[in-house]
């Protein structure tokens, strides 16, 4: 990814993590922590942020002995060509795995919350249509619209958190650890696997206009994502033991917000701001999906495939919508482990090879020389 032709500064980088996750982490985890974490839910956001910060880390330190190089171009350099190719291959089939993923939490939302009778595959073209639009028109012009949406997204956020604080008893939290440890660390655990989204960032980095901040852009962007998240546990100190039960809680709680006696119904506005975020995290995953395309096979320009990846999402996101209890189970249950193992194991074993190597190498130079 040329440096010349795509730059962002570390601010669209830090901007650009916290939409990836917080975009569709805030509308099913709530309640997916709350099932097994119950009163203890706020600790799984405090445990699942600091075991990303050293994964981050592994991914700055990756990128570091590679500099300027993408994670295709990475997995290439230190695999060998054929090895490489297969491991990007991997891991655009995960990034791929992602942006079907929300696509279709999109399509639920809408379809549960305001368009009940529209047809799901109706809101799945339109909604690929315009993230394929916005790769198209590359990295820079989608970072630039996160930059001013983003911000009015937390402050929504955050306004929606403080209109309710008379509402809050947090006795629900109460008593702390009452079943043992396991409990949070399974709530932290499925938060780490939606956290590990952030993995694209290694094909994003050699984007960055200056390199030297790009550490501080990375850890500042997770630390704003885990605050975001642990904001959300305070719809269980609303709900409590409900917020197991509920599909949306964050749209429960809109709901339940209200602005004196005449201003009501806010969760139309925080619906507003999740679709924008989920087509920003969507345009975001085409476009470096192509780009990584566009590197495994060597292909002149990304814009020839942003189009048939773009249909080939839609016409699996159509394919995949119906069951919806089997699609929160799969969200719930099987997707963080699969997310953990492609965005935080095989990175390890591939920075410890590459670290292997590289010493390796130094050594053969030095008895050379």
């Amino acid at each position: 990814m040329s440096k010349e032709k795509v730059q962002i500064s570390p601010t669209q980088l830090t901007f650009l993590i916290i939409t990836m996750v917080i975009s569709t982490a805030d509308i099913f985890i709530p309640s997916f922590v709350a099932q097994d974490a119950k009163q203890d839910s706020w600790i799984s956001p405090i445990l699942a942020t600091l075991a990303m910060m050293p994964v981050v880390y592994m991914y700055i330190r990756l990128y570091k002995q590679h500099q300027g190089m993408s994670l295709i171009e990475i997995c290439t350099d230190t695999l060998g060509k054929i090895a490489g190719s297969i491991m990007g291959i991997l891991f655009t089939f995960y990034f791929i795995f992602i942006a079907i993923g929300a696509v279709m939490s999109l399509t639920v939302v809408l379809n549960i919350t305001f368009l009940p009778l529209t047809p799901p595959w109706v809101i799945v073209v339109i909604s690929i249509l315009v993230s394929i639009y916005g790769a198209y028109s590359d990295l820079e012009v989608v970072a630039r619209i996160n930059e001013i949406l983003l911000p009015a997204g937390i402050g929504a956020l955050v306004f929606l958190l403080v209109l309710n604080i008379n509402e809050y008893d947090f006795n629900f939290f109460r008593p702390v650890l009452a079943e043992g440890f396991l409990q949070p660390v399974r709530g932290g655990i499925i938060i780490l696997g939606y956290f590990c989204e952030v993995l694209i960032i290694l094909q994003i980095f050699p984007c960055v206009n200056e390199q030297v901040k790009i550490n501080r852009a990375a850890f500042s962007g997770i630390l704003i994502t885990g605050a975001g998240i642990l904001g959300g546990t305070l719809i269980y100190a609303v709900f409590g033991p409900l917020t197991e039960v509920f599909i949306i809680p964050s749209l429960e709680l809109a709901g339940f917000t209200s602005i004196g006696k005449y201003i009501q119904n806010l969760d139309v506005l925080i619906l507003a701001i999740w679709i924008t975020g989920i087509y920003v995290k969507i345009m975001i995953f085409i476009y470096t999906e192509s780009y990584a395309i566009k590197q495994i096979y060597r292909l002149k320009s990304y814009k020839a495939v942003v189009f048939p990846l773009g249909f080939m999402l839609g016409g699996i996101a159509i394919a995949n919508i119906g069951d919806r209890v089997t699609e929160l189970y799969f969200m719930h249950y099987i997707f963080p482990v699969y997310s953990i193992t492609m965005a935080c194991i095989i990175p390890a074993f591939l920075f410890i090879f590459s670290t292997v190597r590289k010493k390796i190498n130094r050594r053969k130079a030095k008895t050379n020389g």
